[in-house]
């Protein structure tokens, strides 16, 4: 895994040990980590909170050996694994083998689809691509394949084209894959996140059960709620150090205005209507939404429920016209704007302030509201910032924003609330006031029950073909 081996005391069995005195990104002012000690034993769970920003996809960067980078980044500390212990000095930052780092400890990113190959055809392909690389012979890939899929569920999918995928089974798919490879340590950045209450329940069983072989599990998460029950340390990161969770200890993550049902909006007008519609992609071998009659009047937020793959993200394409449907009518009265559920797909620009602004006459409206949308975000410190240089949690507000500064009427959010922070989570429910303040509408899909039931006036079920 480096190049001089130093072996860790006989008989040890930590699947890794962190003591990081410091972490500073090359030309940073300040550091990012300090003072952080961790012990991960087989079978253990850690979750370890914070917000954006605070640090933690940096610390899952450490634990799988993909940070420090030579000559860029500067760290003091030692990181032990399987017999080895690696140092880090100011003065030297070893170089790190990262494939052979990764058979020991292995990381799913937040954007879980950077962790699939996108070459393979099939899901089935996908989840032994790694292996196949590694040359298992073909019988065990299959053996592989069937068991992956038998403990994630994923039967049903095995044939699908990855690209396909819903944001929910891409997470899962790739899940399944990471595992597949049997490190002795796995760092989750977000596992939850954009997951249905069955694909949760399957995540969260594969966890047990990569528990109970003995794999340690290090979850990077915005609260620990979820996991008190079965965590066996719980942590707090902020100031970029860490600091323990006091069980059971009051959420502040979010509190939006909760709306209850919204009487007036039974007699607005309509901005949104689907009539008949039927919606699908080319080639699939079924409709995605069949005979779907559905309306969204103005000032009325609307929420949009089911489990992965039942549409959510094909009807809110539809109602933004990115999306043609097969049969039926889709009638949109005002201007929709959308913020997609990859805020990537959405960011080009060099700058947050040329992000928002772009597309827009040098001399309109819109264009002079740029700095009033970028404050009302808390990204006015970032506008000459680059946006990918943010965290995740300021990203999402970019993308928000360059919507937003258009002004529409009807506001369609695709998995808002996901890699939010408690203040993003605090800015996205001012700009679903604002619009509803001004007889606009709002219509987003979730899987947080908790923010829907707070935030939409109604909920919407889809029933999908999957």
């Amino acid at each position: 895994m480096m190049d001089t081996e130093h072996r860790a005391p006989a008989g040890s069995t930590t699947a890794l040990h962190l003591s990081l005195g410091s972490f500073r990104y090359s030309e940073a002012h300040a550091e990012t980590l300090r003072e952080i000690e961790l012990e991960f034993s087989p079978g253990s769970l850690t979750v370890i909170a914070g917000d954006s920003g605070s640090g933690k996809s940096t610390l899952g960067g450490v634990l799988a050996g993909m940070l420090p980078r030579p000559g860029a980044d500067q760290c003091e500390g030692t990181v032990t694994l399987a017999g080895q212990r690696i140092d880090y000095s100011p003065e030297h930052l070893p170089r790190i083998d990262i494939a052979g780092w990764a058979r020991h400890v292995g990381l799913l990113p937040q954007d879980a689809g950077l962790y699939l190959s996108r070459i393979r055809q099939t899901v089935a392909e996908e989840l032994v691509f790694a292996r196949e690389n590694e040359g298992m012979p073909r019988e065990e890939m299959g053996k592989l394949i069937t068991e992956l899929s038998t403990r994630l569920s994923l039967e049903h999918l095995l044939e699908r084209d990855p690209a396909k995928l819903s944001g929910g089974q891409e997470r899962l798919v790739a899940l399944a894959a990471l595992s597949a490879a049997n490190p002795s340590l796995i760092v989750l950045d977000e596992p939850l996140a954009g997951l249905d209450s069955k694909a949760t329940q399957a995540v969260t069983s594969m966890i047990t059960m990569l528990r109970a072989a003995g794999t340690a599990l290090v979850v990077l998460t915005r609260t620990t709620e979820a996991w008190e029950a079965d965590a066996d340390a719980l942590w707090n990161l902020a100031d970029g150090t860490l600091q323990p969770v006091t069980v059971g200890a009051a959420s502040t993550a979010m509190s939006p205005k909760s709306r209850g049902s919204s009487v007036a909006a039974v007699t607005a007008k309509p901005l949104l209507a689907f009539a008949g519609v039927q919606l699908g992609y080319k080639g699939a071998s079924a409709p995605v939404i069949s005979n779907l009659d559905f309306e969204v009047r103005a000032g009325e937020c609307v929420a949009l429920a089911g489990a992965n793959g039942t549409g959510k993200t094909t009807l809110l394409k539809a109602a933004a016209g990115l999306l043609k449907p097969a049969a039926g009518k889709v009638r949109v009265a005002v201007d929709a704007g959308m913020l997609l559920q990859n805020p990537s797909d959405q960011l080009f620009e060099r700058t947050v302030a040329r992000e928002v602004a772009f597309g827009l006459p040098k001399k309109s409206i819109q264009r002079a509201r740029v700095p009033l949308v970028l404050e009302k975000l808390g990204l006015e410190s970032s506008a000459q910032t680059h946006p990918y240089e943010l965290p995740a949690s300021a990203r999402r507000l970019v993308a928000l924003a360059t919507v937003l500064v258009r002004e529409p009427q009807l506001l369609l959010l695709d998995e808002p609330t996901e890699a939010l922070d408690s203040a993003g989570l605090q800015c996205l429910c001012k700009a679903i006031d604002s619009v509803l303040e001004r007889r606009g509408a709002v219509l987003f899909s979730s899987h947080d029950e908790r923010f829907m039931s707070l935030t939409a006036h109604r909920v919407h079920q889809l029933q999908g073909s999957d």
